[in-house]
């Protein structure tokens, strides 16, 4: 199964879940919000929300400053 993940398109297994992608890819989820085809999931949602094909994950991150 396809699906693009910021922008690159990859292979992934049928029934896996946001929680997974993230934590296969190593992506810190501290401090990022997730969009999936323009739309935000809740933390809360990420271990049951199970991808489909062609879904566009993009991950973003929040910087600080002063």
């Amino acid at each position: 199964m396809q699906i693009k993940l910021n922008g690159e398109a990859i292979d992934i297994a049928p029934d896996t879940t946001l929680l997974d992608l993230l934590e296969q890819y190593k992506i810190e989820t501290k401090s990022i919000v997730v969009a999936i085809n323009l739309e935000s999931i809740k933390k809360e949602q990420w271990s049951s929300y199970i991808l489909k094909e062609n879904d566009t994950i993009e991950c973003l991150t929040f910087l600080g400053g002063g």
